[in-house]
Parts: structure tokens; C-alpha cells; sequence
């Protein structure tokens, strides 16, 4: 499945995530939505998610059953990295 990734404007950790090609600006969000996530701006388009495949900070399965259920996914992404000193 290829994505278009938005993220919040507001909140730097907020994305929504949907189908390639999706018109953002006609989903249907409930009244009950982050209001952060009301003001987006594109962040990664047509990126390949498959659940065989590693996708670094990325619910890659919670996305797809999502955008399976609603038409979109709202997450947020992490990477960590952690240092020792010697």
C-alpha cells in the first residue's frame, strides 16, 4: 500500500496518514479529533508500507488496519537512538 503522510503543523509528533492520491481536504474527521490535526502540511508522499518489510518508526500494521477502517490513520512516528559513553 503507498501512503501520503501529513503532519501537524501544531504538534510535531501528530501525522495523518492516507491512501496515495487522497483529496485530505474532503475526509470526513469526527468532531472529536485532535484539534491539532487540523492543520497539516505534507511530509512524505507515495511511501510504500508493507508489513514484510521494516519500516523504521512506523506502526506499519496499525496503519494499514486504519486507513482499512476509517480511509485514514492518525499516529505519531518515533525513532530513538541511544548513545553510551565509554
Amino acid at each position: 500500500m503507498q501512503i501520503d503522510i501529513y503532519q501537524s503543523t501544531k504538534g510535531e509528533n501528530k501525522y495523518i496518514s492516507v491512501p496515495k492520491g487522497t483529496k485530505i481536504h474532503n475526509l470526513e474527521l469526527p468532531a472529536t479529533i485532535d484539534p491539532d490535526l487540523l492543520t497539516l502540511s505534507p511530509f512524505k508522499t507515495r511511501l510504500e508500507i508493507d508489513v514484510n518489510k521494516k519500516q523504521p518508526a512506523l506502526d506499519q500494521d496499525a496503519i494499514i488496519k486504519q486507513i482499512e477502517v476509517n480511509g485514514y490513520a492518525i499516529h505519531g512516528a518515533k525513532t530513538e537512538v541511544k548513545l553510551t559513553t565509554k
